[in-house]
């Protein structure tokens, strides 16, 4: 009996799985039958568009987006249509798909959490793999709401013994010292970061009296209900260097990308 083909493909946050063949050609006795493809957002703009802690932590004026902030740049859904365009053709390659013709009913599902970035990644996905082609992405809940499914929030009791396994966890994959071992580790990067975005003129230094991020205490937030989150200066410069990251990802002019300080 012939096996059915099937290609599942799930945009959410989650990190896209790479897909290889060596493993199947190792033994020719194995038969690929389904392809599962999880792939986080494309290119968007940052979500609140700085907000209000990387405001105040730079002398600079940030550069404005035209896209709306957290949501799919032009940009972006033009590169996921180079993405699906690339799966489609390794998916015929491996027989799972036709090279040319629209897939057959139930052999192709994209189901996308129901943030408007989300759906939208899935849909230039799915018209850059199969053009032309009637097919749908599915969302179940009001969109603009996370989908349980996609969810990182904590479900669990936060009580005590929850708690002391998390911020051993967390302290163990940021290596020695835990996290505070790690920010004196981050320590150049810090400065560097700060030289980039006149840190000390800023009006956290000024106002708050926080002027050397290193220095600066974090901890970890567990709320039951909630993702967990990080206080200090983990939070300020991953913001900050993901805001450079998508200027750059967008094609912004370099002397915008960290305000030519790259």
């Amino acid at each position: 009996m012939k096996k059915s083909h099937r290609v599942l493909a799930l945009t959410a946050l989650a990190c896209l799985l790479p897909m290889s063949t060596p493993s199947f050609a190792a033994d020719m006795s194995l038969e690929l039958q389904q392809v599962l493809i999880m792939s986080r957002h494309g290119i968007r703009a940052p979500l609140v568009n700085y907000g209000d802690v990387l405001a105040e932590s730079t002398t600079h004026t940030w550069p404005k987006w035209q896209t709306e902030g957290g949501l799919l740049t032009p940009k972006g859904g033009q590169v996921e249509e180079h993405m699906g365009h690339y799966f489609r053709a390794w998916l015929a390659k491996t027989q799972l798909v036709p090279a040319a013709q629209c897939p057959t009913a139930g052999q192709v599902f994209s189901y996308a959490n129901s943030l408007p970035r989300t759906i939208d990644t899935a849909k230039h996905f799915i018209s850059g793999a199969f053009p032309g082609c009637d097919l749908s992405v599915v969302n179940r809940v009001e969109i603009g709401k996370m989908d349980p499914v996609f969810n990182p929030i904590i479900t669990a009791e936060v009580n005590d013994k929850f708690k002391t396994d998390a911020l051993n966890s967390v302290n163990q994959h940021a290596g020695e010292g835990g996290i505070d071992g790690l920010n004196q580790r981050l320590k150049p990067n810090y400065q560097l970061l700060q030289n980039i975005m006149d840190y000390q003129n800023s009006k956290v230094c000024k106002q708050d009296k926080q002027c050397d991020l290193a220095s600066q205490p974090s901890s970890v937030v567990l709320t039951q209900g909630k993702e967990p989150g990080i206080t200090g200066p983990l939070r300020m410069a991953t913001g900050a260097a993901d805001a450079f990251m998508l200027q750059y990802y967008e094609g912004f002019p370099m002397k915008d990308v960290a305000w030519g300080e790259n």
